[in-house]
């Protein structure tokens, strides 16, 4: 008995439907968790080059000491290689000498980061501004 062609038209095109349904729903789910991580990656980037810029080229305090602490280790956890190896070299530089620069760290954060969020690109290295008060609480 053979199906009338109807019939074979309807299943084949039921299977195909059915197919590129499943397909589209895979790569829409690896592309959302794909997006998902960069966001992720990204935000605790931010984060840890705030902290990092705040503590810059002042004395650290014990309120700034566990966020600063916290953005090296976000970074050797969400930075890529030579984010990582510039934090490391960072902290190694700094348990060694009490003082070691930030700029080489804090501009590669900067230049991935505006890549990321496809800003252009920026040259000059980053100008820390820091307002000192005298006694009075006057600038």
């Amino acid at each position: 008995m053979r199906l009338p062609d109807a019939v074979i038209a309807a299943t084949v095109t039921a299977i195909v439907v059915i197919v590129g349904w499943y397909v589209a729903h895979l790569l829409a789910g690896k592309r959302d968790q794909t997006n998902k991580r960069r966001d992720l990656r990204v935000q605790y980037l931010i984060d840890a080059y705030r902290s990092l810029e705040f503590a810059g080229n002042r004395p650290l305090s014990a309120e700034v000491t566990p966020a600063f602490e916290k953005a090296v280790a976000d970074i050797q956890l969400f930075g890529a290689p030579k984010q990582v190896a510039l934090a490391q070299e960072f902290a190694l530089g700094f348990a060694e000498h009490k003082t070691y620069s930030l700029d080489p760290l804090l501009n590669e954060l900067r230049r991935e980061l505006r890549n990321e969020l496809k800003l252009e690109p920026v040259e000059p290295e980053i100008k820390y501004l820091r307002i000192t008060h005298d006694d009075d609480g006057r600038a």
